[in-house]
């Protein structure tokens, strides 16, 4: 069940990344230059309260290396990659492990 789960919001951000390219597009071909919309950008117009508090815990709980560093270059990402790599953990933890032995090949 808990697969499922995993698989279940893999398959969402998976999604959202697509939308975020075709947004990125079609907004690349109006202006007629490559735009990737910064994830810090989107955080700011969905969740603005989400992202000063996360900011406000991270600089009271954790080093100052993740704070600053770590927090300013994943927010500096294009929107579409943070998802995708999202995507790409949540299906790995959902995967199904190989089963352990050898198979017999078909004669």
């Amino acid at each position: 069940m808990i697969r499922f789960i995993f698989r279940a919001l893999a398959f969402l951000a998976f999604a959202i990344a697509v939308m975020f390219v075709i947004i990125d597009a079609t907004r690349s071909i109006g202006v007629s230059t490559m735009i990737f919309t910064p994830f810090v950008e989107t955080m700011e117009l969905a969740m603005p309260e989400a992202l000063e508090s996360l900011r406000a815990w991270l600089a009271a709980s954790a080093p100052a290396f993740v704070s600053d560093t770590v927090l300013a270059t994943i927010l500096a990402l294009p929107t579409f990659v943070v998802f995708a790599v999202l995507a790409v953990l949540l299906y790995a933890l959902g995967h199904k492990p190989a089963e352990k032995g050898l198979k017999r090949l078909p004669r």
